[in-house]
């Protein structure tokens, strides 16, 4: 009996181990749709990764080769103010929308080229035209194709909200379990 017994538990191990390489991947696409949100303006939708930590937010969208059409950068600040931005390391002109606490477009910048082998001390930097609390970059000519204009409302939510990402979790924990246990 006691031979069976180590035969069934290193079943259920090799069973677990399966289940977990099988979702890590899944789960790890969670986390970077977790990351995203839908933004809407003039009925018209982009998806933008979130830059909320410094760390993001310094980071932005330097380095990356390209933007699609749909897609943009939205950063989040803890407070309103005039946060100034500039083209670091930017391969691709953008458009940069300002957004207003009250969710409301503040001010539109467009068309902001790159400034391709500039010192950092000779990069310009852009300023919204009032205190904001939020930034959504953008492929440049893709804020006339919105036709965003100063005061459209801006609608945000994220791809996915946490009690569904955690539910997604639990959910698969639970059919392992479940099957785990079935075939005892």
């Amino acid at each position: 009996m006691g031979s069976f017994i180590s035969r069934g538990a290193l079943f259920v191990m090799g069973v677990a181990i399966i289940v977990i390489i099988i979702t890590i991947p899944y789960i790890n696409r969670i986390n970077v749709v977790k990351n995203k949100v839908q933004i809407k303006i003039n009925e018209q939708y982009i998806i933008a990764d979130v830059a909320k930590d410094e760390e993001t937010r310094s980071k932005g969208l330097g380095g990356r080769d390209s933007l699609g059409i749909n897609e943009g950068m939205l950063f989040l600040f803890n407070s309103e103010d005039t946060h100034g931005f500039w083209m670091k390391d930017m391969k691709f002109p953008i458009d940069i929308i300002w957004i207003a606490p009250d969710d409301n477009i503040a001010g539109i910048t467009e068309d902001i080229n790159p400034q391709i082998g500039a010192t950092d001390a000779n990069l310009k930097v852009y300023y919204p035209p009032i205190p904001v609390s939020k930034v959504l970059e953008i492929k440049a000519g893709r804020a006339k194709l919105l036709r965003a204009q100063t005061g459209d409302p801006v609608q945000i939510r994220p791809l996915i909200s946490v009690s569904e990402t955690q539910g997604t979790v639990i959910t698969v924990i639970k059919n392992v379990i479940q099957f785990v246990t079935g075939i005892f």
